[in-house]
């Protein structure tokens, strides 16, 4: 009885045994496979010997190794510090420095701890200086987001601040590698045995190349290795160099493979992605959530490898900003010149009319014709100045030939807005690269419409239906074709998949129902005055709608409201918050309030506009007006929208002004029967 009892008791303990041991033994495989799962930071500063700023040598030298996924980062947003770079990669969000308090970045330190960790000196003026930007904003949250946090590798002598992103947001760092020696990549390879994320700050320039080689040759599959410059001391666009391999890898996958592009969907461009898109790109190659609070998207490996595109790229987004006023000055330069020349050739008596509307549609003509040059590529300054004047100008006198007043504005307006459609449906590739375009180079808008076109765009529209509805009387018809006009360019201008500016859908929407409300027969009543209030917040329902239809909860309208109420009222306190400063930077006040001025001359001495050519054109004018000064209340560049606004409807008055004195327009502008 006993051997066979005692053999039964051994087979149970076998198999409680054998039971025990394979769920542990997977548990084990199974961490073993997470612990392949690790990610490096490499941070590679330029050759000391060269002046700060973007690295040629470092984006060559990620060209040079096929299985790096290429790209363009954007730093920061606005004004660019290294600091500030560094932080935003640690937080995975960003807001313009100037909205800190105090703007610049406290100085940090490193000391040494117990145990082979290290604190970082200056944190706390670091975390009360987040307190006061405009939403949340979390400094170390990436390495906080870790178990057992992060690493760093790196010189104990050189660039302490490149440690922030391996810094949790107490201020510590769970690993410090300090030395002055060459077996960086050795170093980096070994603390990825023990920690998730390691940061390495690299020798500089080719050195510091040669140390990424060494890394990727020893970096395990499934291991993800993001490369990018380090930001440098200076001043510049911030527009860096960054590389990565084992995008789309797992553990036990084959670690060569051949590189591609890099695009995120914060960008939505090719070859960019954006500083605050490391951290959620290492979360989501971890397995780990991605906090709230983090307002990057992951970036992916997709479509062509192209490092040859880069800096030309760059180059052509450094160009932007500087030109942008002085091509739009060289429109009323040319205007002038045509003045004067047609004066001193013909007599002004027998020309000004007609140069006033030639030169009133050259500016209506400038939202399209800054595309050309933008299609060229980069060509110089000079090139690009005279297309723009000089096809404004020759695009305003054909329309003025071909179309008599007031009809001409119907040319750049329907040319204007269709070609702007195509171009977004197609990727914005051109209102990229235009001078009016949003200017990603600057981290604030990567796609879409910018803030310097909408008000334009509206003022267009607004300008077309004037020409198509010339002489019409006062109808619920008219007023609701102005209406439907105003929703169709309210959803391309701010569809996430096309225009994604939901200030685009406030502005056209104000705009168009101030100028329907015109139209309408009788007086203004309260019911009527309702319908304008609810105007914007019909056309932002809407485009929630479209949004979710199209892009599915993904678009630029979702974004916003992605973090619910609190995440709304963060973006409402920044926009106020920029565009109160946009009031007071540089010779804004006196602009802005040289074009109130001008509104104001405009509606006090109205009667220089009369006889109006129908009802339509003193609505266009008030809405265009409206539009802009609900622009600058709701946008972030703040008073920079009725600036736009008021030179675009100068446009308008102008050519309006430059009303022919011909027997039958006298008779086509008197008033027709109601319908």
């Amino acid at each position: 009885m006993f051997r066979p009892a005692a053999a039964a008791l051994a087979a149970i303990i076998c198999l409680a045994t054998l039971a025990l041991t394979l769920p542990a033994t997977a548990a084990a495989d199974d961490a073993a496979s997470r612990d392949d799962n690790t990610a490096i930071l490499v941070l590679i500063p330029q050759d000391a010997s060269t002046p700060p700023s973007y690295s040629q040598e470092i984006a060559d030298g990620f060209a040079e190794i096929p299985q790096l996924s290429v790209g363009l980062t954007s730093a920061t947003q606005g004004s660019y510090r290294r600091e500030q770079a560094l932080l935003d990669i640690s937080q995975g969000t960003r807001v313009s420095r100037s909205t800190y308090d105090p703007s610049e970045v406290p100085p940090v330190g490193l000391a040494r701890m117990v145990g082979g960790g290290g604190v970082v000196e200056g944190w706390d003026a670091i975390l009360d200086r987040a307190e006061t930007a405009p939403q949340t904003i979390e400094p170390g949250l990436l390495a906080s987001s870790i178990p057992g946090g992060a690493a760093y590798v790196g010189d104990a002598t050189k660039l302490q601040e490149t440690v922030i992103p391996a810094t949790n947001r107490l201020g510590y760092v769970s690993s410090l590698a300090l030395a002055d020696t060459t077996d960086t990549a050795r170093r980096a390879i070994r603390q990825s045995h023990r920690y998730r994320l390691v940061v390495v700050a690299t020798t500089p320039g080719r050195p510091g190349l040669r140390e990424l080689r060494q890394i990727l040759h020893m970096r395990r599959p499934g291991q993800l290795v993001i490369a990018t410059q380090t930001p440098p001391l200076a001043p510049i666009l911030p527009l860096l160099p960054i590389a990565a391999a084992g995008l789309d890898e797992n553990a036990g996958d084959p670690v060569e493979t051949e590189g591609k592009g890099l695009t995120s969907d914060t960008t939505n461009l090719p070859n960019l992605v954006a500083g605050i898109d490391i951290a959620p790109t290492i979360l989501d190659h971890l397995g780990l959530t991605i906090p709230d609070a983090m307002t990057g998207k992951p970036f992916r490996a997709e479509g062509k490898r192209q490092p040859e595109e880069l800096t030309p790229f760059r180059d052509r987004l450094d160009e932007l900003g500087p030109r942008r006023n002085a091509a739009l000055a060289f429109v009323f330069v040319g205007w002038l010149i045509l003045y004067l020349a047609a004066g001193a050739i013909a007599g002004r008596e027998k020309v000004s009319r007609r140069v006033r509307r030639i030169g009133g549609l050259a500016v209506l003509w400038i939202p399209t014709v800054i595309l050309v040059p933008a299609a060229l590529g980069n060509p110089s300054a000079e090139v690009e100045y005279s297309l723009i004047a000089g096809l404004a100008l020759l695009f305003g006198f054909l329309s003025d030939r071909f179309l008599g007043w007031p009809r001409a504005t119907l040319v750049p307006a329907v040319v204007g807005l269709t070609v702007i459609t195509v171009d977004l449906v197609l990727g914005s590739h051109l209102i990229t690269r235009s001078i009016l375009g949003p200017n990603p180079g600057y981290g604030s808008r990567f796609y879409g419409i910018g803030n310097e076109l909408k008000p334009a765009l509206m003022v267009l529209l607004l300008a077309g239906l004037g020409a198509a509805l010339t002489g019409r009387p006062k109808s619920r018809k008219n007023a609701l074709i102005v209406l439907g006009f105003g929703l169709a360019l309210g959803m391309v201008l701010g569809s996430g998949r096309l225009g994604a500016g939901v200030g685009a859908a406030i502005i056209v929407a104000s705009a168009t129902a101030v100028a329907a409300l015109m139209m309408l027969p009788g007086k203004l009543t309260w019911r009527r005055g309702a319908i304008l209030v609810a105007a914007p917040v019909i056309g932002l329902a809407l485009l929630a709608v479209l949004d979710l239809a199209t892009a599915g909860g993904q678009g630029h309208y979702s974004s916003v409201l992605s973090g619910g109420e609190s995440g709304f009222l963060d973006d409402v306190r920044r926009r106020t918050t920029l565009a109160w400063q946009q009031l007071w930077n540089g010779d804004m006040p006196v602009v802005t309030l040289t074009c109130l001025l001008a509104a104001a001359y405009a509606i006090r001495n109205r009667e220089m506009f009369k006889p109006w050519a129908g009802p339509i054109w003193p609505a266009a004018l008030v809405g265009g007006l409206a539009g802009g000064l609900v622009g600058s209340f709701t946008e972030d560049s703040g008073p920079l929208l009725i600036v736009v606004a008021t030179i675009t409807l100068t446009g308008v008055c102008s050519y309006l002004l430059g009303r022919p004195d011909s027997p039958r327009l006298r008779s086509e502008e008197s008033p027709q029967r109601q319908e």
